[in-house]
C-alpha cells in the first residue's frame, strides 16, 4: 500500500502541481493508518477468538507502516511537486483498493 502511493507521487513529482510538505506526508500517512485499521478490522475473526497478540501485531504492522511511509515521503516526496488530484486521492481513500487507485492513469 505504502509502496503504491510513493510510486504513485514520485511518478507525478516532476508535473505542475502542489508541492509536498512535512504535513503532506503526515496527514497521507495517518489516512494510511486509518485504512489499515480499518480493513485489519473487516478481516478480524467475527468470533471473538481474536487474541490480544494478534492485535498488538496488527497494530504494530500499521505503526510501522506509517513510519515507513513518512520516511520515503519526506526522502523522496518533500519538496517535489505532484498532482493535487492525486493527492487529495490519497488523503480520501478509505480502502487498500481505493489507495491503489489512485496510483491508476
Amino acid at each position: 500500500m505504502m509502496r503504491t502511493a510513493l510510486i504513485l507521487l514520485a511518478a507525478t513529482a516532476a508535473g505542475c502541481g502542489k508541492t509536498v510538505t512535512d504535513d503532506d506526508c503526515r496527514k497521507v500517512g495517518e489516512n494510511m493508518l486509518q485504512v489499515w485499521r480499518a480493513e485489519s478490522a473487516k478481516a478480524a475473526s467475527t468470533d471473538g477468538a481474536d487474541s490480544e497478540k494478534a492485535r498488538n501485531v496488527i497494530k504494530s504492522e500499521g505503526d510501522k507502516l506509517v513510519a515507513d511511509w513518512s520516511a520515503e515521503c519526506k526522502k523522496e516526496l518533500m519538496g517535489r511537486r505532484v498532482d493535487p488530484k492525486e493527492m487529495d486521492c490519497l488523503l480520501k481513500a478509505g480502502s487498500i483498493e481505493q489507495i491503489n487507485k489512485c496510483a491508476e492513469p
